[in-house]
């Protein structure tokens, strides 16, 4: 069995900043801030980990003891982000993500997971409006660990519990956009696939690492297939 664990933002979905906006409106309901996210970049971060970065740049608050303040940011982020996703006139499913995943959830010999470091609630509300929460009965979540090596660990936890086997990591693939996704994938002792349906392009995902790099799904299917031998 292969076990493909999919990022989420940029890789599956595009929510059209939905995430960043409502991020914003946590701390601007909860600190009196505008624009907190102005500066920071979200790209291949785990939500608690964003917070913890919003805390430090805008009032220079790094220690343990930040934990708390984490969790209400996070808390409103989640109370904002539904009516985001839903209002969001960019959202869109990235191209041939629904194609592939409908054929590989079709397979006895391929699981599918989600690596991301979204909230698992967020990640399933960001899911909902492109009907896609069919595809993942698990996966890792920036709720299972702030540290995305740690999460991606996670995903293929669940997929031996959920399929009663260990599965190799030879045949476990992290496939994201960024290249924390393709540096989580191989400290985690994983192969990884870089989908250039973000911020950086097929060379900067293979220089990162990524054993497999392609532009898009659609683009990409072929090659994708063939080099994780799931053909």
């Amino acid at each position: 069995m292969k076990l493909l664990l999919f990022d989420l933002d940029q890789t599956l979905i595009n929510t059209g900043g939905a995430g960043l906006r409502a991020l914003d409106r946590a701390c601007l309901h909860l600190f009196g801030i505008s624009n907190a996210m102005q500066g920071i970049s979200p790209h291949g971060k785990t939500d608690p980990a964003i917070a913890r970065e919003i805390l430090r740049v805008r009032f220079d608050k790094h220690t343990p003891e930040s934990n708390g303040e984490i969790r209400l940011i996070l808390d409103a982020y989640l109370s904002f982000l539904k009516e985001e996703v839903e209002a969001s006139a960019k959202y869109r499913v990235l191209p041939g993500i629904t194609s592939i995943l409908d054929e590989m959830s079709a397979r006895k010999d391929v699981a599918l997971g989600l690596a991301t470091g979204n909230l698992e609630t967020g990640a399933r509300i960001k899911l909902d409006r492109g009907r896609m929460n069919r595809y993942f009965a698990f996966g890792g979540f920036g709720s299972d660990s702030e540290d995305r090596t740690e999460l991606v660990r996670k995903a293929a936890e669940k997929a031996a519990a959920q399929y009663g086997k260990t599965i190799p990591a030879s045949d476990i693939f992290v496939i994201g956009d960024t290249p924390l996704d393709i540096d989580a994938g191989k400290r985690a002792g994983f192969q990884t696939v870089g989908v250039a349906t973000g911020s950086y392009s097929m060379e900067q995902l293979l220089d990162s690492g990524a054993n497999v790099a392609i532009p898009d799904f659609d683009q990409g299917r072929d090659y994708f297939l063939r080099s994780t031998f799931v053909a």
